[in-house]
């Protein structure tokens, strides 16, 4: 660099021209010349450095022997514990279905048919009217609902019987060709 200041003070460098060989004229004035040994130097250097580097990171990477206690296994087990937990919430929710309770308008119905008759009725013919409305609308519905019931459990049962036939087939093959 002094070399570069010295010879741009000198203005021979831009009077000469090109004579000879362009490195060599780089050379003298411009400074640009490499010490004998530059490049083995710096490999040797750069080899050194390289070396401090790795044996940093082997220490480094030394304290940290105990496996569960590294940031990635941290991760994985805390995001397996939280899967685990959703699942077991979701599966929770799962089977659960939300029933709305609809009000039975047909009973609020009859209540209120039934009271409108019963104001228009005699005396008399009261013991006659309950009879008629309580085998009429309490008895014909509880043995309808009871055929409703039986129906449903009628079905459960085809059903059962149905799926515990295809498996005693299933397996009476398994027994007889095993």
């Amino acid at each position: 660099m002094e070399k570069f200041t010295e010879n741009n003070n000198n203005q021979n460098f831009l009077k000469e021209g090109l004579k000879g060989d362009i490195s060599k004229h780089h050379k003298k004035y411009l400074g640009t010349e490499i010490p004998e040994g530059y490049f083995a130097k710096s490999k040797i250097s750069i080899l050194d450095k390289i070396k401090e580097e790795t044996s940093i990171e082997t220490a480094s990477k030394k304290k940290q022997i105990i496996f569960w206690m590294r940031p990635h296994f941290k991760y994985i087990a805390a995001a397996s514990l939280a899967f685990i937990l959703s699942l077991t919430v979701w599966l929770q929710n799962y089977n659960k279905t939300t029933t709305i309770i609809e009000p039975n308008f047909e009973l609020l119905a009859f209540s209120d048919k039934v009271l409108l008759e019963s104001l228009l009725i005699e005396d008399s013919d009261i013991d006659a009217f309950t009879d008629v409305t309580l085998f009429n609308e309490v008895l014909v519905k509880a043995e309808l609902s009871e055929q409703k019931l039986d129906n449903l459990v009628l079905d459960n049962l085809i059903v059962g019987d149905s799926l515990l036939d295809t498996y005693i087939d299933e397996l009476l093959v398994d027994v007889v060709i095993l």
